[in-house]
């Protein structure tokens, strides 16, 4: 049996693991020392490194630069003595005096990169190439200064010239090349020695670079799922535009082909007119639905084209004053006719005095009214709709004038209100195919109401109604007059202009009209119209053509107007001449004749092109009769007048 141990082993054995955990913990101490000053001394060389690195590289930039200034700087110099032999002007002189010190400044700073290597590699036959070759120009500028350009000439022709122009040439590049070397080489064995440091430096890095990768990875997984979510969100998006775009196409050739069929349709009926008269049909109601159809299909086009001006930033909108009252009455009376074929009330309701007149623009804001009152119609059944009219005002200098609609159609969730003003969008895909329409009425109104200062907006309860509401800003309430239903009508004109009758106050009797116009089918309406009115019209179907017939004829007593038309009509796209050119053309050449542009653009920019190009007034396609003559009429009734007097004169 052992003994225990004694107090003295105790205390040896205590006293030998007191030294072994100092010299654990020295160890530990010196070896994180050592690390520390390690990690120290690695970064610090390494940034020296670095350092190194870049500046040669600067230097390498640099030996770049200088070696094409050098070799550009030599050729000013050759040209430049060239120049003067030829010219004998002492500008060259000059120029050469002033790139020689240039060209010094450069081969010294390229020398200093390391001047025991350019030396050697440029040797001593090139500096006598050199030293050759500034004495030759020297000389050459003598002869020119003499008078003696030819002798200059003849020795800078020389061929000892050009050998020492060659020799000096490759000793140069030589020597460039020789420095570009040594920079790659300095850089080569610097990045040996950073990548010798980054080996010795490992060690220290490895759990740091573990920490960092287990760091790193789950910061890219992380990414990686914000990523991915983002890229599921992106395609869910492009999804529901791509969708959106396939339903509009969708709806947008049902929109389309519908009226079109009825178009097609009854105008085949009416060309086949079947002799049985079982068979023939109402030729009236056949117009008139051919008419219904074709002005559906116009307002589908405009919608397209306002939407386009709008997306393209070409809408312009005008200021001017309006009265509010006479917008309501006008539209409630051209929009009467469609509620009461649906067998609905529509009504309008005063709720406060208005303002007699406000500044805005006159079409936008009727376009907008109309467009909410008719959608209105087309989404309801039964009930009515009221237009309802307000004043709003929160304080003196903020007066709100507000149109509200109000129907009692099948009404809208939250979530398809949210999207109601959305472009080629309706409440849901099942309403297109039951109330038709392109969805692009409502987008357009909110776009019109932001340009003319305003604000649309909606509220509805699903199976109970809608209310959109146009809010108009005014300003100050002082600068207001307002208005009372019942005060009597409003002063202004009216904004739609009656339209004289084409058969009584608009005749074009005796008017001499030329039309200019490449389509077969719009020649014989656009001359019908006329002809019917009363006016002589020759047909031309390209712009030369109608350059040609405007050209000035004798006057004769029975025609002393040596112009042969009152009027023209001109079709700007046109063969041979379009009629832009033509017009110019006209009024190059002294022509004076009104010119009415025909054309099928009807955006903001074309009116202007029109008059650029020195026409008179516009008419869009397709042609409405009543402002075609009305505008023949106001444009031929001055030419008439005159006319008239030349004859009686």
């Amino acid at each position: 049996m052992e003994s225990p141990p004694s107090d003295s082993q105790r205390a040896s054995v205590s006293e030998s693991g007191s030294r072994r955990l100092l010299r654990t913990s020295l160890a530990l101490f010196t070896a994180l020392c050592a690390s520390i000053l390690l990690g120290l001394s690695a970064g610090l060389t390494m940034h020296l490194a670095y350092q190194r690195i870049g500046d040669l590289a600067t230097r390498e930039r640099r030996v770049h630069a200088l070696t094409a200034e050098i070799r550009y700087l030599d050729e000013v110099l050759t040209m430049s003595a060239n120049m003067c032999a030829a010219t004998s002007e002492p500008r060259w002189r000059r120029r050469y005096d002033a790139h020689v010190r240039s060209l010094d400044a450069a081969i010294k700073e390229l020398r200093e990169v390391a001047p025991a290597l350019f030396d050697q590699e440029l040797g001593a036959d090139t500096d006598e190439a050199n030293l050759r070759l500034v004495d030759v120009e020297t000389r050459a500028f003598e002869l020119v200064e003499a008078g003696h350009a030819d002798e200059a000439r003849a020795v800078l022709d020389g061929p000892a010239y050009a050998a020492d122009k060659a020799l000096y040439a490759s000793g140069n590049q030589r020597a460039q090349q020789a420095l570009i070397d040594f920079i790659v080489r300095e850089n080569t064995a610097t990045e040996q020695r950073l990548a010798l440091l980054a080996i010795l430096s490992l060690g220290l890095t490895v759990v740091a670079s573990i920490a960092w990768i287990v760091f790193a990875r789950g910061a890219r997984d992380e990414r990686s799922r914000a990523e991915l979510a983002r890229i599921r969100e992106r395609s869910q998006a492009a999804d529901a535009a791509n969708q959106a775009k396939s339903q509009f196409v969708a709806n947008m050739s049902h929109e389309l082909r519908t009226p079109l069929t009825a178009i097609l349709g009854y105008a085949d009926l009416l060309r086949e007119q079947h002799v049985d008269g079982s068979h023939e049909i109402d030729r009236a109601t056949a117009v008139e639905t051919i008419a219904r159809n074709g002005e559906h299909l116009l307002a589908i086009i405009n919608d397209i084209l306002d939407v386009s001006k709008i997306e393209a930033g070409a809408m312009t909108v005008e200021r001017l004053s309006v009265e509010p009252a006479q917008v309501v009455e006008e539209v409630l009376s051209s929009m009467r006719v469609r509620a009461k074929a649906k067998g609905i009330t529509l009504e309008r309701i005063y709720a406060t005095p208005i303002p007699r007149r406000i500044t805005s623009d006159p079409l936008r804001l009727r376009q907008i009214v109309i467009n909410l009152i008719g959608n209105a119609i087309k989404f309801t059944e039964r009930g009515g709709i009221t237009l309802r009219v307000r004043l709003d005002v929160a304080d003196a200098n903020d007066a709100r004038l507000v149109f509200a609609v109000e129907d009692t159609g099948i009404g809208m969730t939250e979530e398809q209100v949210a999207r109601v003003f959305r472009p080629f969008a309706q409440a849901d895909e099942t309403m297109s195919r039951r109330f038709g329409g392109t969805g692009l009425g409502l987008t357009i109104s909110k776009r019109l109401a932001e340009l003319i200062g305003g604000e649309l907006t909606a509220t509805s309860r699903a199976g109970e109604g809608s209310v959109f509401t146009l809010t108009l800003a005014l300003g100050p309430l002082a600068n207001l007059e307002t208005w009372r239903p019942g005060e009597g009508p409003t002063t202004a004109p009216s904004l739609i202009a009656a339209v004289p009758d084409t058969h009584s106050a608009c005749r074009l009797e005796g008017l001499r009209i030329l039309l200019a116009e490449d389509g077969r089918d719009n020649q014989r309406l656009v001359s019908l119209h006329l002809r019917r009115a009363g006016a002589v019209v020759a047909i031309v179907d390209d712009g030369r053509k109608a350059v040609a017939a405007l050209e000035p004829v004798e006057p004769t007593p029975a025609a002393p107007n040596s112009t042969p038309f009152d009027v023209v009509l001109m079709d700007m796209q046109m063969p041979e001449l379009d009629g832009y050119a033509a017009t110019r053309l006209l009024r190059k050449n002294g022509c004076r004749v009104p010119v009415i542009a025909l054309t099928a653009h009807n955006m903001a920019g074309d009116r202007h092109r029109c008059l650029d190009a020195g026409c008179d007034d516009f008419l869009s396609k397709p042609i409405d009769r009543l402002a075609l003559i009305g505008t023949c009429e106001r444009w031929g009734r001055e030419a008439r007048t005159q006319r008239d007097i030349a004859r009686t004169g």
